[in-house]
């Protein structure tokens, strides 16, 4: 799959001011999962595999709550405003704005998928 096209399915998702549920970092840092709201029953995947490098940046310097994990929803601030990507040669380089959450990584595989939200684990509805 090229790389006009795996953008092509980022953006089919509409994820724009979109909630974002949750940002994993699994497997040492070999896959990162987005999950992006989409409806009562449904959210986007979108899976990140086989990274090379991955860096970010969170509201952790400024937020008055010491631990996203002590939230409740709605004291969250993530939503989608830009995923972009381009390929250098050898890896797919990746921009994510997430509102209060930047990443930049280079990663080999992207997919993106529809799941049914009783496969995420929303941790504020916990809280």
């Amino acid at each position: 799959m090229n790389i006009e096209d795996i953008q092509k399915k980022i953006d089919a998702t509409e994820y724009w001011d979109l909630e974002i549920i949750n940002f994993e970092i699994k497997y040492f840092g070999d896959e990162i999962n987005l999950y992006i709201y989409d409806t009562d029953e449904t959210s986007w995947k979108i899976i990140f595999s086989s990274c090379y490098q991955v860096q970010y940046e969170t509201d952790a310097n400024w937020r008055t709550i010491e631990n996203v994990k002590n939230m409740k929803k709605p004291q969250l601030g993530y939503y989608g405003q830009d995923i972009s990507i381009n390929f250098d040669g050898n890896f797919i380089c990746v921009k994510l704005d997430l509102t209060i959450m930047t990443v930049n990584l280079k990663c080999r595989n992207i997919e993106v998928e529809n799941i049914n939200n009783s496969e995420i684990e929303i941790f504020w509805k916990n809280n």
